[in-house]
């Protein structure tokens, strides 16, 4: 059987970075990489940037194993073009910011011919979250994820769109603030889970025109990820449980920035009923074999670094004090 050619866009960033290394690790598809020219401006979500002679390294070892790394202009159709023919399979690793960088991929995938566009996502359900009662910004990004998923099937191409929950290193700062429910199951994926899965997700038939929401690294409750994290540091977390009512005040008065962001992940998981819109366990029912990365230790080896490297981008970037 001839191996489909699979091309990631955004690889350099977590989950683009797993992605492009479990296709390898795998070895069941050829991988081809998009990266931004030199001087193309690209978002950031966490604030800890990679630099420059990190990513040349880690694209000199992607190309020691045999990828193909194009540099491209991002906006320029043309380029894109070019570069995607061949591509069977597109996915995009954009973080939650830059979900307009995807526009001129699609239309220069579906002018390449390209069979399917795949949406790695951040969060829920966007055909869900786009309908959330309070108005957000992260509503905002639902409603355009949405429709972006519209522009694609206008241009003809088939899609994969991949939630995956929450990202437990993204809500770890202490004092933790709890979204939602205490007790009810979450779907919690870390970053490289994310990119780890999409492979995975990819070869199997139900995930073709299908939302696949996933739990990549568990499905458990608040309640028991924080007990996980406290084994694992041999000591109390910091933590206040707060109702809607008060995540929709945190929102309203945090300025504007990564804080402010996080508030509204906050506001949307803790308003409905059954929190943060139709989280799933789709890899738990279609792939079982999946093992996502074990809670202790990522919460030594990966979330404890990234909190601390976040907390210091935070200060430094005035949002948190310095305190």
């Amino acid at each position: 059987m001839t191996k489909k050619t699979v091309t990631v866009f955004a690889a350099t960033g977590t989950a683009g970075r797993a992605c492009v290394e479990e296709m390898i690790r795998l070895g069941t598809v050829n991988v081809r990489v998009l990266a931004r020219k030199s001087g193309q401006a690209e978002k950031i979500t966490s604030g800890v940037a990679r630099d420059a002679d990190d990513k040349q390294r880690l694209q000199a070892g992607w190309r020691d194993s045999g990828v193909a790394i194009t540099e491209v202009d991002a906006t320029n159709h043309t380029e894109l073009m070019s570069v995607l023919q061949g591509t069977d399979y597109l996915v995009s690793c954009v973080p939650t910011g830059g979900t307009e960088a995807q526009y001129p991929l699609i239309w220069a995938a579906k002018e390449a011919c390209v069979e399917r566009f795949v949406l790695s996502e951040c969060g829920a359900i966007c055909e869900f979250e786009q309908f959330c009662p309070t108005d957000t910004v992260h509503r905002t990004w639902a409603r355009q994820k949405a429709f972006i998923r519209r522009v694609i099937e206008l241009a003809g191409l088939d899609v994969t769109i991949i939630p995956a929950g929450l990202w437990p290193e993204y809500y770890m700062l202490e004092p933790v603030r709890v979204m939602g429910d205490l007790d009810r199951k979450v779907s919690w994926s870390t970053g490289r889970d994310v990119g780890r899965i999409i492979p995975h997700v990819l070869s199997h038939p139900l995930s073709r025109n299908a939302i696949c929401p996933v739990s990549a690294t568990a499905y458990c409750s608040w309640d028991e990820l924080l007990a996980i994290r406290e084994s694992a540091l041999g000591r109390k977390v910091a933590r206040n449980d707060l109702t809607s009512e008060q995540w929709k005040a945190i929102y309203a008065q945090q300025p504007p920035g990564r804080l402010k962001c996080s508030a509204a992940i906050g506001v949307a998981c803790s308003e409905g009923a059954e929190g943060m819109s139709l989280f799933a366990n789709w890899n738990g029912t279609f792939l079982p074999e999946f093992i996502g990365t074990p809670l202790p230790q990522l919460f030594i080896e990966t979330i404890e670094p990234f909190v601390s490297a976040r907390r210091n981008a935070l200060v430094a970037s005035g949002e948190l004090p310095a305190t």
